[in-house]
């Protein structure tokens, strides 16, 4: 067979053209078509593919030694044996989990790409033998470290993770040890990097060896899914999230979101409470309760009142205290400030507790004004009566509260039963009926109320005076001056 050149296509040796044997053609035919069809049936669905390409997945590596965490590091790159296939890390995020130490990364994936037969659907990554798809367990060698994990996003974009910085504010009790370790600026560190840090701290105090704390954090945080997470534990109101230091270690609860700075106020209390004489002696204008360097109880005023017992002294304080509001409620620490509840006040000199009597300035409640009372003295024996003067007053640290301007005195009359079951009333022979005016010292409130000393007082109630060195228990029967 010759073409129109007059060369033969096949020569008498059967060479095609007289340069390849047309056997030698057919074979190569031959084996060119089985490949075709191998990778046809390896494709599924009649897929085809073939060219370069890139994806960016994040690849949760789980928990990682220490050594390994700190060396896993954007731009380390595995390029497997026996392919053009790469992988890149574009990002990392460390973070604690229980004390130990997790890495998720951001990694460039180069593979092929896979046509899908259906046009509708998208193109997909071989890398590997093995397509790129959510759950595949994928990882990483260098010369330094191994590590795998699994894929949790792929996205045709995007090499970063979707990291930021967020701020809360987490409530903890920590014992009185711990809570002198505890500074802003104090840093969260994990595997190298700064994963949070304390930008604001209030401490309070909680129990006779514990501080309730809140602390303002800054933390590296990181978008999965559409939940904020710090490290492992979501980022909203009431989730318990750790902070560790080489000094120390803690959980807190998440109170507040937004905000590094924890908002509070010097709020003018009044406080009352019954204590030994000596400590009484000891409270004094400007005592601070302090916890670390912050004062969150100031002493501005002190009254001291008698209560009948020499022994004992009735405070009253106006006090500034470090406040905070939640939810319409004033705190102190985690108690609220309201009529009735309790502060804490601690120096080195004392430790005692004041109840709240008002919430709004620094003195007692009432104005300050004196009434004139009738108080009486039944059937007390004249050694006792005779020491009752007119001029003698009761005072406590200089101040005067109570005086006796006027005193009577006659025989007690006391009631006898015959043995018939008549009743006499007869004269004591000796005992005494003493009835005195006195000058008291009260407030008087707006509803009319008049509290003496740091109390209520009442027609019909027993009150004891302290005057100088006598002490009497007189029933007030009125006041006088209307």
């Amino acid at each position: 067979m010759a073409d129109g050149s007059g060369r033969s296509l096949l020569d008498d040796e059967g060479r095609l053209f007289g340069l390849v044997n047309v056997i030698d053609v057919l074979v190569v035919l031959l084996l060119l078509a089985v490949v075709v069809a191998g990778v046809t049936l390896l494709l599924p669905g009649g897929e085809s593919g073939g060219e370069a390409d890139t994806r960016y997945a994040t690849i949760d590596l789980g928990e990682q030694p220490e050594y390994v965490a700190e060396r896993i590091s954007p731009g380390d790159e595995w390029d497997p044996d026996g392919t053009a296939h790469s992988l890149t890390i574009t990002d990392v995020y460390r973070f604690d989990a229980d004390g130990s130490t997790n890495v998720t990364i951001r990694a460039a994936v180069n593979g092929t790409r896979i046509e899908p037969a259906d046009a509708s659907s998208a193109p997909t990554l071989e890398f590997r033998g093995d397509r790129l798809r959510l759950g595949r367990t994928l990882g990483i060698e260098t010369g330094e470290y191994s590590a795998d994990g699994q894929v949790i996003r792929v996205d045709q974009s995007g090499r970063d993770l979707s990291i930021q910085e967020s701020t809360f504010v987490v409530e903890t009790q920590v014992s009185s040890g711990t809570i002198e370790e505890i500074a802003v600026g104090d840093q969260f560190r994990v595997a190298g990097d700064k994963f949070a840090e304390i930008t604001d701290f209030e401490a309070y105090p909680s129990g006779n060896t514990t501080r309730y704390a809140l602390l303002a954090i800054t933390a590296r945080t990181i978008n999965r899914s559409g939940t904020l997470r710090f490290g492992d534990r979501p980022v909203r109101v009431g989730s318990t999230v750790p902070f560790e230091t080489g000094e120390y270690e803690l959980k807190g609860t998440i109170v507040s979101r937004g905000s590094s700075t924890i908002e509070t106020e010097q709020r003018p209390l009044v406080l009352q409470t019954t204590v030994p004489t000596s400590v009484a002696a000891d409270v004094q204008p400007g005592d601070e309760f302090r916890i670390g360097d912050t004062p969150v109880v100031t002493v501005e005023e002190v009254t001291a009142y008698a209560t009948g017992n020499a022994n004992r002294r009735r405070i009253v304080l106006g006090v500034n205290a470090l406040t905070r509001s939640e939810d319409g409620s004033l705190l102190f620490g985690d108690r609220q400030v309201q009529i009735g509840s309790s502060i804490p006040l601690e120096t080195g000199e004392y430790d005692i507790d004041g109840e709240v009597i008002r919430r709004d300035g620094l003195t007692e409640p009432g104005t300050p004004t004196v009434r004139t009372a009738r108080l009486q003295l039944k059937n007390i024996p004249p050694e006792r009566a005779n020491v009752i003067t007119e001029g003698q007053t009761e005072r406590v640290r200089g101040t005067e509260t109570a005086r006796i301007v006027e005193k009577t005195d006659e025989p007690a009359e006391v009631v006898l039963e015959s043995d018939d079951g008549d009743i006499f009333l007869r004269e004591h022979p000796r005992n005494r009926d003493v009835e005195l005016v006195a000058e008291l010292h009260v407030r008087e409130l707006d509803d009319g109320s008049i509290r003496f000393r740091g109390e209520t007082l009442l027609a019909g109630q027993t009150i004891r005076l302290e005057l100088g060195s006598t002490t009497i228990e007189a029933e007030l029967i009125a006041f006088t001056d209307g």
